[in-house]
């Protein structure tokens, strides 16, 4: 799925050619050079959607005269649009900054908060996450500040893009909903549609599939609307990626959508993930020619673990087909391209590692510098109270003097009752804190199972079809060592996949948390050894992602318990719902134990 960058850099709908040429006519008669420098610009604008080309050679005029500051600044804002528009992202950078930088030395917030609006797009696309939110919030604060909500919207929603490129979904999530009631509250329909399908791809990214779902939906009646067959073909693509795991006709039928909505556009961003897709579909029917033309046209433009995962069906799809040296050689392929997307994914964990640690570390110094200033604070009102105390001594009756100091002594109680309400408020900020680190450490742990699965999975699973490829070439040489070590090498595999989907329970949970058990106990009740009822009293809430998740690991635990000690023949397990309270409740009918007597184990401590 794409999440697409939105520049908001809108082309000039004014120029004509009538008011170009006379311009030009103007441009031969001008004298000063200011008068030609202001010329040449407004031709330059004037022919910024007409003939790119030629604008940028007059707005290059136009610097070549003394220009005053707002006129300097103006042109290199017009010379970064252009380099924009033709995708000379560093040229226009460069343009686009020495602007704010003669617009800040006159103190003009308002252009350079504008100008950085393009400025933070262009950091988007060179894929300088950290620099976009950096740059497009502090001119979401000034267009807040200012109550200019249209801007700060368009910042919000960059903001958001940038968050979900470094796959920190919830922030992503928050600053692309905000912008979308903007546009929604001001009827900006286009920028609305642009909205709506990032968004979906979010939740999607996200693991909420439902929200994503509607999303895509909202935006493709708005698309329908707006005859926009450039947003229907993101967003078909979208669904078809969303619906290939669960409903392959669904994802199918989205998928040549969106091909023929390319095509008809002569649009090629985005094909390869439809054609990608359509491989896999393909690959899953046995079609294995259709799925051979889907994935090598798809391959040319793939990348990182999308790339490495085309390469291990085309392999699958190639030895299908009876075609053996390529089916080796896409092996050879994915065993080389794994290695650098595993220390791609270790260094991009580290960076994670490192920016937690640092915004811990931030959060520590803050509470720190509270803690002092309290103590600072304290002392001083001490002192003053003190002094008070003693000129009141110096200038009063024995009876002034007495009760100024108890006065005084009211006062220190008062500071004393403050500094307690203080270390209140520090603790909780401290045991806030752990129950975060708590948070993290639990999620850090959830992702690197996922990692561990997907290495498992996509590494060593790649390797033993590599060697199985090996083994087949000494079949005719040596048919009873092959016949010896075949089997083995099949059970090695199929190990080795059951400990990948085992690890990789996140995915399982992401229908839900009842799916996920229901088809968990369909597969044990497969072996015909163990019957498993699972029963929904009236539970049909979603509850967090996280919880499900944990409470999914406790049931699977319970399950090995039952198959490993229990001896039981029936299980079963209930949900049910009273005053917004879950209740899980698992009973099997086996010869139990005495929790006083019995040694505990590891699956009693992880539950």
């Amino acid at each position: 799925m794409q999440i697409f960058v939105c520049a908001f850099l809108c082309l000039n709908t004014s120029a004509q050619t009538t008011a170009v040429d006379s311009l030009k006519t103007v441009l031969q008669s001008s004298i000063s050079g200011e008068d030609k420098a202001k010329t040449n610009l407004n031709i330059a604008r004037l022919l910024e959607r007409v003939d790119i080309t030629e604008g940028k050679s007059y707005a290059l005029n136009a610097l070549k005269y003394k220009l005053n500051d707002s006129l300097n600044a103006e042109t290199h804002n017009q010379l970064g649009r252009f380099y924009f528009f033709t995708s000379q992202l560093d040229s226009a950078s460069y343009h686009f900054q020495e602007a704010i930088s003669i617009l800040k030395s006159n103190d003009d917030e308002k252009r350079v908060a504008v100008i950085n609006i393009s400025l933070g797009a262009i950091q988007l696309r060179q894929g300088k996450y950290n620099e976009t939110v950096s740059t497009l919030t502090k001119s979401a604060k000034y267009f807040e500040a200012t109550k200019d909500s249209l801007n700060a919207s368009k910042c919000y929603s960059n903001i958001a893009t940038a968050f979900a490129e470094l796959e920190i979904f919830p922030q992503s999530i928050s600053y692309s909903e905000k912008a979308l009631q903007i546009f929604r509250s001001l009827k900006q329909t286009q920028f609305e549609l642009i909205t709506l399908p990032n968004l979906a791809t979010m939740y999607y990214k996200n693991g909420d599939t439902i929200r994503s779902i509607a999303y895509n939906a909202e935006a493709e009646a708005l698309a329908k609307k707006l005859d926009n067959k450039r947003s229907l073909s993101l967003i078909y693509n979208n669904l078809g990626e969303i619906y290939l795991d669960s409903d392959e006709a669904k994802a199918k039928s989205y998928l040549e959508q969106t091909l023929a909505l390319k095509q008809d556009l002569n649009l090629q961003e985005g094909v390869e993930y439809a054609q990608n897709n359509l491989g896999v579909i393909a690959l899953r029917n046995k079609e294995y020619t259709k799925a051979i033309s889907y994935l090598e046209t798809a391959s040319k433009k793939l990348k990182g673990k999308m790339l490495l995962t085309n390469y291990a069906n085309l392999s699958e799809a190639y030895k299908k087909s009876n075609n053996s040296k390529k089916a080796l050689d896409y092996s050879e392929k994915a065993l080389k391209l794994t290695d650098s997307v595993l220390n791609s994914e270790n260094q991009k964990a580290f960076i994670e590692i490192e920016a937690k640690y640092e915004a811990e570390k931030k959060e520590s110094e803050i509470l720190n510098l509270k803690n002092t200033n309290l103590e600072t604070d304290i002392k001083r009102r001490k002192n003053r109270d003190f002094l008070i105390g003693a000129l009141g001594l110096l200038v009063a009756t024995l009876l002034i003097g007495y009760l100024m100091l108890k006065n005084s002594r009211r006062k220190q109680t008062i500071a004393e009752q403050k500094q307690i309400l203080e270390t209140e408020k520090v603790d909780k900020l401290l045991k806030d804190q752990e129950l975060l680190g708590l948070d993290a450490m639990l999620e850090g742990q959830e992702k690197e199972r996922q990692r561990i699965a997907q290495d498992i999975h996509d590494n060593l699973g790649g390797k033993l079809s590599t060697i199985k490829l090996y083994l087949e070439d000494i079949e005719a040489t040596n048919p009873e060592a092959f016949e010896k070590i075949n089997p083995l090498l099949d059970d090695t595999y199929n190990d080795v996949r059951n400990i990948a989907h085992e690890k990789q329970s996140s995915a399982l949970i992401d229908k839900g948390l009842i799916p996920a058990v229901q088809l968990v106990a369909n597969r044990i009740k497969g072996s015909k050894k163990l019957d498993i009822n699972v029963n929904n009293i009236d539970f049909h809430s979603r509850i967090q992602n996280f919880k499900e998740l944990q409470l999914f690991r406790i049931i699977q635990e319970l399950l090995t318990n039952t198959i490993k000690h229990a001896k039981a023949k029936q299980v079963n397990i209930q949900f049910s719902e009273d005053d917004n309270q879950l209740s899980l409740i698992y009973e099997d009918d086996g010869v139990g134990f005495n929790p006083k007597t019995s040694k505990r184990g590891l699956g009693l401590s992880n539950i």
